[in-house]
């Protein structure tokens, strides 16, 4: 059934295409050529996908796409240095890694694609999850599993999913901000992209485990700086010549906490504040390591690669129809920090 719907919808595109169908539709579906990137693995393929024919069978293999919101994000690196050195792992399948440039339309594109390829399997991690909820049921209804990973599988119950629990990877760094910080706290918050689960959860497990329990809080602004360390930076520089106190960093993310930090650095008021993140980068763990970054919380890549590979490769040896794995979030502060720089040593994060 698959391979019989792959092929009436590639029909349909190519009629659609003699009789002279938009330039920007022809161009999307050209996308992912233009924006697949990285670097082969043993058993992985990270190349541009070209035209609409079926991957080539290489050994029986399974085909496995890999849908990566934004290599350029730290996060999705290490989700894609995982994936590579996990691929080996599994000889049965080949995986190929596209890169999405946080272009939704290019993640719908890729989506299509897939189909019209017929490949085995998908995974992906969900730039806007509530846009893509469509896309990944048709690609379902279309015969090809879906697996997201570091997003929810809300409206797409029928896909497989491992993620983190979002709301626990804001309490975790927020209960040591409830120690630290008086009951007047003055802070900052920034979030990441409009919409996105991950900065909605986390900003609840904040709300949850400090804002709540210390109502005296002030937050002096709060502003979405989209996952992004410039972008964190430059309202950090605002906040710095608009407020004489800020007494904490409140960051969704590592990077944009990071970003802040930079910005106070530069006007040599680094010390007047503490800062909190999510991710257990290996950037957040140096800058813990320097005393600057206090706590964040890791949402570990490499088990959540390992998971969606495991996955991916049971319901295709028909042991399941689809699984969702829940990855735990563990603190890291200055006691265990050393631990996770070690990990991201092994992982070639830290080089």
């Amino acid at each position: 059934m698959k391979k019989v719907l792959a092929v009436l919808l590639a029909m349909a595109m190519m009629m659609a295409a003699m009789a002279g169908c938009g330039s920007g539709e022809k161009e999307e579906t050209k996308k992912p050529a233009e924006t697949a990137a990285g670097t082969e693995a043993a058993g992985t393929e990270t190349k541009a996908e070209e035209g609409t024919e079926a991957p080539a069978a290489k050994d029986g293999k399974k085909e496995v796409a890999v849908l990566i919101g934004d290599m350029t994000a730290t996060y999705a690196s290490w989700l894609v240095q995982s994936f590579e050195e996990i691929a080996a792992d599994y000889p049965e399948l080949n995986v190929t890694i596209i890169d999405n440039k946080n272009s939704v339309e290019t993640q719908v594109a890729n989506l299509e694609n897939c189909v019209t390829k017929q490949y085995d399997y998908v995974i992906i991690q969900p730039i806007d999850n509530e846009a893509l909820v469509d896309p990944i049921n048709q690609t379902i209804d279309a015969g090809i599993p879906v697996c997201t990973v570091n997003g929810t599988n809300e409206g797409s119950e029928l896909a497989s999913c491992v993620d983190c629990d979002p709301v626990q990877q804001g309490s975790i760094p927020a209960e040591v901000a409830l120690k630290n910080l008086p009951d007047d706290a003055k802070v900052v918050v920034l979030l990441g992209p409009s919409g996105n689960v991950h900065s909605i959860g986390r900003r609840e497990g904040f709300q949850k485990t400090l804002f709540d329990a210390k109502p005296g809080i002030e937050i002096l602004d709060e502003q979405i700086a989209n996952w992004y360390k410039d972008e964190g930076m430059a309202l950090m520089e605002n906040w710095l010549q608009k407020y004489e106190r800020i007494d904490a960093v409140i960051s969704m993310n590592d990077a944009m906490a990071l970003g802040c930090i930079e910005a106070a650095k530069s006007v040599g008021r680094e010390k007047e504040m503490t800062y909190y993140g999510v991710d257990g980068l290996a950037d957040a763990c140096l800058s813990i390591q320097d005393g600057e970054l206090t706590a964040t919380c890791v949402q570990n890549a490499y088990a959540q690669a390992e998971a969606s590979l495991d996955i991916a490769s049971r319901v295709l040896k028909g042991e399941i129809d689809h699984e969702t794995n829940l990855v735990d979030g563990e603190l890291i502060d200055s006691s265990n920090v050393a631990e996770w720089i070690e990990v991201h040593t092994k992982n070639g994060q830290i080089q």
